[in-house]
């Protein structure tokens, strides 16, 4: 017969299990926008899957949260998760895009990095700040545990100036700053400790543990996460004189690329939808304009087409 523990550790593997099964939902066709039959209407009474698990295992709390955030992360630890990310992200990219950490448009990222680093209340964590550059038409941008940037050749066209771009650099760095990709990384510790007795074996602390891991392994994607990082994007770029309506703009630029399909559940979106992202971050200007009123913001469409930062020359 198998132990309390062991029987106990099953039933959360195979919760666990059907928690991470699940199929990707599919895009819809470039340039269309429309509100896609909800695949999960069956399963999950016709709504959001996240309320089913809101349903099965409770909310998560900010109890929840915290209990993960708690888990600590050396930044010895960071660096080694960071980089097994990164190299097995190049290593799929180089197949499909030219990638280089050199030339005239990633020493023009990194001087952007350098303005707004400062912005960051984790700073000292992250000795440098590696930037890449994807010779790829999308406009993306990613950051990496340890402290690595990617941004895509589309996202500098789509910018189309420096002051928005400048925002997508502070979104990016928000995401170090807050350790939002080490979430994950924290919670799969919290894991092995609750299902491997680390602290010594407790019933109790077993099945607390275990469902508090539950809620949150029922959501793998936070746009609350994306959302934080948009805030601090606005408030550090106008900080430093730049314009935040013109990182706003560009979200409107991005949802009239991608046509986004409002259907979609929230529980399988990493990002709020960019319209939503558009009137918040117009919200949080008007607030800031309130409190720290600034007559004269600048926009850079000339810095971002010379690649000369505003930190060296204004035009």
């Amino acid at each position: 017969m198998l132990s309390r523990f062991h029987r106990n550790n099953g039933r959360f593997a195979v919760i666990l299990s059907l928690i991470f099964a699940g199929g990707v939902l599919p895009r819809p066709a470039s340039g269309q926008e429309r509100r896609p039959n909800n695949p999960f209407a069956k399963q999950f009474g016709g709504g959001d899957p996240q309320e089913f698990f809101k349903k099965f295992f409770g909310a998560e709390t900010d109890e929840d949260r915290a209990a993960v955030e708690k888990m600590k992360v050396s930044t010895r630890e960071e660096r080694r998760i960071g980089q097994s990310a990164v190299d097995a992200y190049l290593a799929g990219m180089k197949r499909r895009a030219k990638v280089t950490d050199r030339g005239k448009d990633v020493e023009y990222l990194r001087k952007l990095v350098t303005t707004l680093r400062p912005m960051m209340k984790n700073a000292g964590r992250y000795r440098s700040i590696r930037v890449f550059l994807v010779e790829s038409d999308e406009p993306d941008a990613r950051s990496f545990p340890g402290g690595t940037l990617i941004f895509f050749r589309g996202m500098l066209d789509l910018a189309e100036n420096e002051a928005a771009l400048a925002g997508v650099v502070g979104h990016e760095l928000s995401h170090l700053d807050h350790q939002h990709q080490l979430y994950d990384a924290k919670r799969m510790k919290l894991a092995q400790r609750t299902f491997t007795g680390g602290n010594g074996f407790s019933p109790e602390a077993f099945f607390r543990d275990g469902m508090m891991l539950a809620k949150s392994f029922s959501r793998p994607f936070r746009p609350e996460e994306e959302s934080e990082a948009d805030a601090d994007g606005v408030r550090w770029v106008y900080k430093v004189g730049y314009d935040p309506r013109e990182m706003a703009k560009l979200f409107l630029r991005m949802a009239e690329r991608s046509r986004e399909a409002r259907g979609a559940p929230a529980f399988f979106r990493t990002h709020p939808y960019h319209a939503d992202r558009y009137a918040t971050a117009m919200d949080l200007y008007n607030e800031l304009q309130k409190k720290t009123p600034k007559k004269e913001l600048y926009v850079g469409r000339e810095n971002l087409r010379e690649r000369i930062p505003k930190s060296e020359k204004t035009f």
